[in-house]
């Protein structure tokens, strides 16, 4: 279940010296409070949604809110207003999003770095994870490498999620009969078609 919505929290009070009380019609009892609102999941602020305010007379002890005021008062909230910042942490979520992203790109640089240079050096029981022409993933074992090919071992059987792939890399969905022969050149085109996902090298 994620838990998301919105919260505000308080910036700061300051009274509206010029502004007239709508019922007692006090001229600059109005202390108008500023609350920056702001979407979260987990509590986690995402970012800001702006920032609102409610008033309070001083004299008559009445609550208002900003649209209930005169024009005047509300030119004089909204340049109060734009003097308030808006603190940085209400962008958390949006700066740990920003890290995610960059931490994935990261890795996907350094896997496909890694596979790279196994595809050009290939080493006995290398695992290779790969996408299957119905588009599923399954896997095969490098047996033996020679100069020009690599005899493998197929897994016989397959997933439909890469993220399950460990589901069916077990030693027993291995045919001792299901090897065969793939030359230096069907590899590289596998790996040119995006087929070849990982290797994984112990």
């Amino acid at each position: 279940m994620i838990i998301y919505g919105r919260s505000a929290t308080h910036l700061k009070t300051e009274p509206l010296r010029n502004t007239v009380c709508p019922n007692c019609k006090t001229t600059g009892s109005l202390n108008t409070g500023i609350y920056s609102r702001h979407a979260h999941v987990f509590w986690i602020p995402l970012f800001p949604m702006g920032k609102v305010g409610v008033c309070e007379c001083q004299h008559c002890h009445k609550g208002f809110k900003i649209k209930e005021l005169a024009e005047d008062g509300k030119r004089e909230f909204k340049n109060l207003k734009g003097t308030v910042r808006t603190p940085i942490w209400k962008y958390t979520g949006l700066a740990l999003i920003l890290l995610l992203v960059c931490g994935l790109v990261y890795s996907n640089k350094q896997k496909e770095t890694k596979v790279a240079t196994l595809i050009a050096n290939p080493a006995m029981f290398d695992k290779y994870t790969f996408k299957t022409e119905d588009d599923h993933y399954s896997t095969f074992k490098v047996l033996e490498v020679f100069k020009d090919s690599i005899y493998v071992n197929f897994n016989t059987y397959e997933t439909d999620k890469l993220t399950r792939i460990y589901e069916i890399d077990i030693k027993d969905n291995y045919d001792p009969d299901a090897i065969y022969s793939l030359t230096a050149s069907e590899i590289d085109n596998l790996y040119a078609s995006g087929a070849i996902m990982d290797i994984e090298r112990d």
